[in-house]
């Protein structure tokens, strides 16, 4: 489909990037450091996430399609047997749970890559040091509250994976809260990011031409902040219109699904571009040296 061709371009794109970031710490440092490995990490959460999305949406679709249906017919029969309809669903949502901790893992794995980075900045100067040890610190406790949310969503935790799964008017107000709430963490948690090296920056006895470039390479981290407002949104959407059109429920999971995917893939994309500066370092010296 059009969204899954979109879903594994991006995959495409952060595998390119990671390919990238390899072969140019080898050439260039000649050694890995841990922002790489927790980059290729996040990409290997995206790699499963991808992997599991490809699988469960087609179900998805097809839940999505006789639930429109049996809106308009109650009498619409179902597109497979009975037991193998309850089991696709019950397989669908227990990947859906899967994905949610992949999606978060995903996110939490760049973040980290990226403080990571940031600290070799730091290293040898106490006052950020502790700045920084604060912010690692907020940023673990909005993935471990990110990952609880998920758990607590569906109450009790084995009906997420009966039949009906978490439909009751109750249950989508939890939902709709937890997505709420840990969008609200991933926007906090990259803010955080960015203004930890941003306030180093102004201090930094560099020309004001490398502070806006350092900067714009430092202020990456608003990329994924407006993918993760746009995923609210459309997820929302469908949730909080549940009650006045409850066929717009049935887009929920798949939007869920391409969205979370999508802001997973930025997310590796943006953790993996500052290791190219160093390529856009040496064509500056190659430009200097030719001039």
């Amino acid at each position: 489909t059009f969204w899954q061709a979109i879903v594994w371009t991006l995959w495409s794109v952060a595998l390119v990037t990671s390919i990238g970031r390899v072969i140019l710490r080898h050439r260039i440092q000649g050694q890995f450091h841990a922002d790489d490995y927790l980059a290729l990490l996040g990409f290997i959460f995206l790699s499963a996430l991808t992997a599991v999305v490809t699988v469960v949406t087609p179900i998805f679709e097809m839940e999505r399609s006789y639930l429109l249906a049996a809106a308009s017919n109650p009498l619409t029969p179902l597109p497979l047997p009975e037991a193998q309809f309850v089991a696709q669903t019950v397989k669908s949502l227990k990947l859906m749970f899967a994905q949610m901790l992949l999606f978060w893992s995903t996110l939490w794995a760049g973040k980290f890559s990226l403080l990571v980075f940031f600290r070799n900045m730091v290293i040898g100067i106490p006052k950020y040091m502790y700045i920084w040890w604060a912010v690692f610190t907020l940023v673990l406790l909005t993935y471990l509250a990110c990952v609880l949310s998920n758990f607590l969503t569906c109450a009790p935790l084995d009906k997420y994976w009966s039949a009906t799964g978490c439909s009751s008017p109750d249950d989508l107000k939890r939902s709709d809260a937890s997505i709420k709430f840990a969008t609200a963490a991933d926007i906090f948690a990259d803010f955080l990011v960015m203004l930890l090296p941003l306030r180093l920056l102004w201090t930094l006895q560099i020309s004001r031409k490398q502070k806006v470039a350092l900067g714009c390479m430092f202020s990456l981290g608003i990329i994924v902040i407006v993918f993760a407002f746009v995923r609210l949104s459309n997820v929302t959407k469908a949730t909080s219109q549940a009650k006045t059109n409850p066929t717009t429920l049935a887009n929920g999971p798949i939007l869920l699904s391409l969205w979370s995917t999508i802001e997973a893939a930025v997310a590796v994309l943006v953790s993996n571009l500052p290791a190219f500066r160093s390529l856009l370092r040496t064509a500056g010296n190659t430009r200097r040296t030719n001039s």
